[in-house]
């Protein structure tokens, strides 16, 4: 059992509450791969009636389900949108870094 094998249960339940439309666009090997490395020993109860941020998910999880959603789910402007978020964000960490170590780094 690799480290992800309860979110992918996690993820997994929560896939399977989606409508068929978002469903199809998942490709059908990205949802077996989940599928097969699951972690049946482990419970998860999805709760329908609870907005998605208010779960109780593990980290893994929500990244697996951003990836998701981002790659299958999001329309061209979300997806534009996160794409953009994205690089703001690793600039701001390569900023960050380059203050922190910046005098110990040689070139």
């Amino acid at each position: 059992m690799n480290i992800y094998s309860n979110a992918f249960t996690e993820v997994y339940e929560i896939l399977s509450c989606l409508n068929k439309e978002d469903l199809y666009k998942i490709p059908v090997d990205v949802i077996m791969a989940i599928k097969n490395n699951r972690n049946l020993d482990y419970e998860f109860a999805f709760d329908e009636n609870v907005d998605l941020r208010e779960q109780h998910l593990l980290l893994e999880t929500r990244a697996i389900l951003f990836n998701l959603f981002r790659d299958y789910l999001a329309t061209p402007k979300q997806k534009e949108i996160i794409i953009k978020n994205q690089e703001e964000e690793r600039r701001k960490n390569e900023l960050e870094k380059l203050k922190k170590y910046g005098n110990s780094v040689k070139f």
